[in-house]
């Protein structure tokens, strides 16, 4: 088995012509731009900007782990449904289920929590909002965000992940 970027890889690398060169930046680029493409299709199929979240927490335990990757889709909730909402505009949107619905206002709370998520709201609000609740969960792989996790609470791990990545690209040969 050989390595993502073994001496011989390293070698191909520096003996290729710039055409060559330009070909594998190409070909690296359409990688990144068909990620892209990919993620843009899943917010149109799934009609949210919020498409897919990584749990931070344990607040929805034991329905949902810390690390636990979860699909999203902008929907009429209910209560039951677990929902997704953002009180400020750059906050962490939190994910709790719907516990109480009066109209269109709802009333949440973490299935792990004690209490509702009054406490969680803008002062002297004590329903959310409909434009404060952005999308419902529809699916979820179990510990599949860890690494976002590691990535985000260990930075120089974030780059050490980018620059395998790229170079695993650069170096793969056709």
């Amino acid at each position: 088995m050989d390595l993502p970027f073994s001496t011989k890889d390293i070698r191909a690398f520096t003996r290729m012509g710039p055409r060559q060169m330009l070909k594998q930046f190409v070909n690296a680029s359409y990688s990144v731009i068909g990620y892209y493409m990919i993620f843009k299709l899943l917010s149109l199929i799934l009609n949210n900007d919020y498409h897919i979240a990584v749990v931070i927490s344990e607040s929805m335990s034991p329905g949902f782990e810390r690390g636990d990757i979860i699909w999203l889709r902008k929907k009429t909730h209910g209560v039951g449904d677990i929902t997704v909402f953002q009180l400020y505009k750059n906050a962490i949107p939190i994910v709790h289920r719907c516990i109480k619905k009066i109209g269109t206002r709802t009333l949440t709370k973490g299935d792990n929590n004690l209490v509702d998520d009054v406490g969680l709201y803008r002062p002297n609000q004590y329903y959310l909002a409909p434009e404060d609740v952005k999308s419902c969960v529809v699916a979820f792989v179990p510990y599949f965000g860890m690494m976002s996790i590691w990535a985000s609470t260990i930075p120089a791990l974030k780059y050490i992940m980018s620059s395998i990545i790229g170079l695993s690209v650069l170096f793969t040969r056709e």
